[in-house]
């Protein structure tokens, strides 16, 4: 009875009420679009994450004063991390692997031949052993060539990087996996286009695109490390290789934590997930955060359009509400009256407000997916939607529409019977 009535008097004043009810579903719409968002970066983040550094993946390195260009051109210090580290790591007992990368000992130029056009720079050469890269090679049998053309393996960021900033703003071909597996690529060892004093052979040395990976260092190509070790032997005075950083495998990644801790007290520096995850999770709550603020600017404009209409409605109905009272209605009854008809727009605005949404989220993952085909981040959705981001965007919509009409719907009990009939 009470809700036939509410529809009735809803139904006398189409034009405000629909303008109330829209503002309540471009509000939760918009909360919609923005929880799914916020779930869908979170989601792919991680799973980018996770893709560069397993859970059961740390990287080791020497001390951060160690590291960097200034100990690369001076040479000091290239031997911090030592095979007595890895022989120390390997005695813990939840160690699985330990793959140490290595480096060639100077610098090195890497050239390559795209769309007609010869392209030369810097580069550094790293090696890692076959175990380390295997997964990220279609036929591993290639990483044993020990003769010219090297295999290597590229960085997959950098596809991603020239297919944003690169192909995209002067209009050139993307590039795909597919189509540079299998190019050569030229080295020269020894040569420098930013250091023109270093520019002291012109030797060269054939590489052939094997794969790509996220897990490889991406300043440079990456070849075997038995290459690096012949390739300082033969164009550098250092002949021993330098072992950048180590890659260690626990055998579970519950154990992670604990065995990083325990490389830690060898003096060593370690980067691994669940380490950086904090930073990122900090990061995360930020953006979240911006949404949040502007959610809550949307659903306030939409509290405010509840509010004017029903505070206008109930001007309106000052003679009518005067009669209820009249007639025995109480200040509960009146309220109650307010209130249903702002859940039904509450309810009304708040399923629409979905539909509004998860049309929104349509569109963005479509033309957002489109935007990650020139990039290498795999991910289906940018805007995720599950049942219960849905359910709090309904129940939200509708706690708005009765909190916005309590006002009004007091002021209206409050009137006196006598002074509404009197207007």
């Amino acid at each position: 009875m009470l809700i036939n009535f509410a529809l009735h008097k809803l139904g006398r004043r189409k034009s405000r009420n629909l303008l109330a009810i829209i503002s309540i579903a471009i509000g939760i719409g918009s909360l919609l679009v923005f929880m799914g968002l916020n779930k869908g970066i979170k989601t792919a983040t991680f799973q980018e994450m996770e893709r560069r550094s397993p859970l059961t993946q740390i990287t080791v390195r020497a001390p951060t004063e160690e590291m960097g260009i200034i100990p690369f051109l001076t040479g000091k210090d290239r031997n911090k991390i030592q095979q007595h580290h890895i022989d120390e790591i390997l005695s813990i007992k939840e160690v699985e692997n330990v793959y140490p990368e290595t480096q060639f000992n100077n610098f090195a130029s890497i050239e390559i031949r795209i769309f007609g056009q010869t392209l030369i720079t810097d580069a550094m050469v790293f090696g890692v052993p076959k175990g380390f890269i295997e997964d990220d090679i279609k036929n591993p049998d290639l990483w044993d060539s020990r003769e010219e053309p090297y295999p290597a393996v590229v960085p997959r960021q950098l596809l991603n990087i020239y297919n944003l900033t690169v192909a995209g703003p002067q209009n050139l071909p993307t590039l795909s996996e597919e189509a540079l597996i299998g190019r050569t690529i030229t080295l020269y060892p020894n040569y420098s286009t930013f250091f023109p004093t270093k520019i002291v052979s012109t030797e060269k040395v054939e590489m052939e695109i094997v794969g790509f990976s996220d897990k490889v260092n991406l300043i440079g190509a990456t070849i075997p490390f038995e290459i690096v070790e012949k390739l300082n032997r033969t164009y550098t005075d250092s002949p021993d290789s330098r072992i950048l950083e180590l890659f260690v495998e626990t055998r579970d990644a519950t154990q992670t934590v604990a065995v990083a801790g325990k490389i830690e007290d060898l003096g060593l520096e370690t980067i691994y997930f669940q380490k950086n995850i904090k930073d990122v999770e900090a990061r995360l709550d930020y953006l979240r955060n911006s949404l949040g603020a502007i959610s809550i600017i949307i659903l306030a404009m939409a509290a405010i359009a509840i509010m004017s209409t029903f505070l206008a409605t109930i001007s309106e109905r000052a003679r009518e509400i005067g009669l209820f009272r009249s007639l025995g209605a109480t200040k509960g009854h009146i309220k109650k009256l307010i209130l249903t008809e702002a859940g039904i727009m509450g309810i009304t605005g708040s399923l629409l407000g979905v539909v509004f949404g998860m049309i929104t989220g349509t569109l963005i993952n479509r033309i957002g997916i489109e935007e990650l085909d020139y990039t290498t981040l795999d991910s289906t959705k940018l805007v995720l939607f599950d049942y219960k981001i849905i359910i709090y965007a309904i129940i939200f919509g509708i706690l708005l529409s009765l909190v916005s009409a309590y006002i009004p719907a007091r002021k209206a009990a409050s009137t006196a019977p006598i002074e509404a009939l009197n207007r």
